[in-house]
């Protein structure tokens, strides 16, 4: 028997709902329907609106990279002979008198801001230090220096067949003979002087 013959018959407009409801009802039982909300603009809208993140990310990482000024002989050159006027003659007189790490090694080991430590590093002594310093500066002229010095223990160990421990003792040996006079230097475990010479 079919459901729809045996329901009462209505008026015309009812029985045209009716039908809908009926057949919405089984096809919604067959057809499972799929929504998909967006909330963002596919890749090819963004490009299309303009937008490279990939891109965009890359140069941002390029910019960011630290990178010495290329500058040619021929650049400077004029510069000089302006004795400074301009903005190459500038950058030549800034390269011209700055500081090689060094110098200010040297600067902060004489104001006792840092000091050559028993362990063949570089050491802070904000206690010891005599005038102003600049933080920023003591940090990274601390880091790379240690760094390195460490690189060159490693070096020496693997050119020699010793244990890094060998090297750095040995390298501390001579490296004292060439740190600057009046330096502070710790003899035995916390026991900061003078270097004299």
């Amino acid at each position: 028997m079919n459901p729809i013959r045996s329901l009462p018959r209505r008026p015309a407009r009812s029985a045209g709902l009716l039908s809908q409801v009926i057949i919405l009802s089984v096809l919604g039982a067959c057809v499972a329907p799929n929504v998909v909300v967006v909330d963002q603009k596919t890749a090819l809208e963004r490009q299309a609106a303009g937008d490279y993140p990939a891109l965009q990310n890359e140069l941002e990482q390029a910019g960011m990279a630290p990178a010495p000024e290329a500058f040619t002989r021929e650049e400077l050159a004029p510069g000089r002979e302006r004795q400074g006027r301009g903005a190459l003659g500038e950058l030549a007189e800034l390269y011209a008198h700055g500081e090689s790490d060094a110098e200010v090694i040297d600067r902060l080991l004489l104001q006792k801001c840092i000091g050559e430590a028993t362990s063949g590093l570089l050491v802070a002594r904000p206690t010891d230090c005599i005038g102003a310093a600049d933080a920023a500066e003591l940090v990274r002229v601390i880091g790379r220096e240690n760094l390195h010095r460490r690189q060159i223990w490693q070096q020496l160990a693997s050119e020699r067949n010793a244990d890094v421990e060998r090297a750095r003792k040995q390298w501390r040996e001579l490296h004292l003979e060439q740190v600057v006079c009046g330096g502070l230097v710790e003899s035995r475990a916390d026991d900061w002087g003078e270097k004299a010479c």
